[in-house]
């Protein structure tokens, strides 16, 4: 009987010590496209609007901390350059635009500037093993093999290799980074054709994408545009 009492002691200590244990969430911003080179294509669309990757993942913030536990921490990687440069077109401080709006939701932007700089931040920006990931959520321009930070920025249409990280770069980043339980989603076009199974075949956590185009215009979470377009975790 005394043996149960304390096997029952320690199972709750294990449980609490489970349910208490400390995660991290993790928000990646990409940024705006020029609309210097966007005004002179066919389909001009793009980024009317500078802040369509602030405002979404504003927008999706209740939902994420609703799915938090008490002691997880949640971290917000903004590419800077791109804000940099759109607010030199704007005639605008964009960097002190995205912290207020980031400081009005009781948070701070984690800049980085290339791809380098954010698997550095994914595999040990801080100790992995004290805080694994629960969560990477992308808002940002994407094709189905690649996220692009900047789009029609430094580049007209075509991305420099540290400013996106293609599906062979995956490879980089450490499987050990991640929780058991980690679920991730990126919120950018046909993510879904082949990122998302990329991500999942490396870092073993399934990732949500895109079958098709998002749509970031209602200011809102984004949704899909394409009449056939669908949610999916990776497609062989």
């Amino acid at each position: 009987m005394h043996q149960l009492f304390l096997k029952l002691i320690l199972c709750n200590l294990l449980f609490s010590v489970s349910v208490l244990a400390a995660r991290e969430h993790i928000i990646v911003s990409g940024g705006p496209a020029l609309r210097y080179f966007e005004k002179y294509k066919k389909e001009n669309t793009h980024d009317r609007y500078w802040g369509n990757f602030i405002d979404a993942p504003i927008a999706r913030l209740p939902q994420i901390r609703a799915q938090m536990q008490p002691n997880d921490q949640l971290t917000w990687l903004v590419f800077r350059p791109a804000y940099i440069t759109r607010g030199l077109e704007n005639q605008s401080d964009l960097i002190s635009a995205v912290k207020k709006k980031l400081s009005d939701q009781g948070m701070k932007p984690y800049w980085f500037n290339s791809r380098k700089e954010l698997i550095h931040y994914l595999n040990k920006g801080v100790n992995r093993k004290e805080l694994p990931i629960a969560r990477v959520e992308y808002f940002g321009h994407s094709n189905k093999r690649t996220w692009m930070f900047d789009y029609s920025n430094n580049l007209d249409g075509a991305v420099a290799e540290p400013l996106l990280l293609h599906i062979s770069h995956i490879k980089e980043i450490k499987r050990s980074a991640f929780a058991e339980d980690a679920i991730s989603k990126s919120w950018g076009c046909h993510s879904g054709e082949a990122f998302t199974l990329a991500w999942q075949k490396h870092t073993k956590t399934p990732m949500k994408g895109a079958v098709g185009k998002t749509d970031y215009s209602n200011g809102g979470i984004p949704f899909i545009s394409t009449p056939e377009g669908y949610w999916t975790f990776g497609e062989e």
